[in-house]
């Protein structure tokens, strides 16, 4: 721990006063200020009319300093104070008092800052201190301003330097570093969709992401989500995965349809019912209830199927 020497400057004209009779101080047992300088009636309880007097500046708002115990009964005595310190005191702890600046408050002060020079319509910065406790004097405005700032796009860093109070020409220099990332606005889905339904664009809203979390398979374009459907749920805020997408589901599983076979001049229709879900121009298993044999089958509506004959295989394949 630091400690902070007192000076012969202030002993000067001290002399006067070490041949007067010493008056019996005691040691306050918490020692705070709240100006900025320091002075005997900060320190002692019974100082009478040397209560005003300076002996030493006081820390910066917030912060605290220590002098040897030793030299405070010097000075004291020097100016007819007397005190003594036992064996269990060997400094004495001067605070002030301060009223802190919020953390979000100087994020945005570096955002702030940082807009005018970052080529990204969106970003997000961190602090590498989560508590850089700056805090100004109590009858001192709580704000702060940014002085200089340097920063690495590539690196996503940046490091700044920062005047408490803004605009005062009592203002106390602070250095802040942090990460900078970088964001991208992705669809969402505005509500949770089931399986097989159909999205909607007024199901979706915007979200902001980290770019560094999109991945190639993350739908950033809304054009690649309207009119499909996810075919696992999808819950509201999450964002949308391409992979996960597919034609909203025209029939679904344990339905009954029309069955039919028209081919080579044979036209018929049963009723089935669907053994999985499907979308228009899938082929799925359908079940004849009749004779319980299944059939493949492709999905013409929401309630109609047709065979799917080897003719109609072979020709859907070349």
């Amino acid at each position: 721990m630091k400690y902070i020497a007192f000076t012969l400057s202030l002993l000067v004209g001290l002399a006067a006063n070490s041949a007067a009779v010493a008056e019996s101080v005691t040691l306050r047992s918490s020692i705070s200020v709240q100006s900025d300088q320091i002075t005997f009636g900060d320190i002692f309880k019974g100082v009478l009319d040397k209560a005003d007097y300076v002996i030493a500046p006081a820390p910066a708002p917030g912060k605290s300093t220590f002098f040897k115990a030793s030299s405070v009964a010097f000075v004291a005595r020097k100016h007819g104070l007397k005190w003594r310190p036992n064996s269990t005191i060997r400094r004495v702890s001067v605070s002030r008092d301060g009223v802190l600046i919020p953390n979000q408050q100087l994020i945005e002060e570096i955002h702030f800052a940082l807009e005018g020079e970052l080529d990204a319509e969106f970003f997000e910065i961190s602090l590498s201190s989560q508590h850089p406790n700056i805090q100004v004097a109590l009858d001192e405005d709580p704000s702060a301003t940014v002085e200089s700032l340097s920063y690495s796009r590539k690196k996503g860093t940046f490091v700044a330097i920062l005047e408490a109070p803004a605009n005062s020409e009592n203002a106390r220099r602070y250095k802040l570093s942090g990460k900078i990332y970088l964001q991208q606005l992705v669809p969402v889905l505005n509500r949770s969709i089931r399986a097989g339904e159909e999205i909607l664009e007024t199901d979706l809203n915007f979200k902001k992401l980290k770019v560094k979390k999109i991945s190639r398979n993350i739908a950033v374009d809304i054009q690649d989500i309207i009119g499909k459907s996810p075919r696992r749920s999808v819950r509201a805020g999450s964002p949308i995965v391409l992979s996960n997408l597919g034609d909203p589901v025209t029939v679904e599983k344990g339905k009954l349809v029309s069955v039919t076979l028209n081919e080579g001049g044979i036209n018929l229709s049963i009723t089935g019912r669907t053994l999985e879900a499907g979308s228009e121009g899938d082929i799925i298993r359908v079940e004849n209830i009749a004779s319980r044999k299944t059939v493949q089958a492709e999905v013409l509506n929401a309630n109609e199927v047709r065979i799917f004959t080897p003719k109609r295989r072979l020709a859907a394949l070349q």
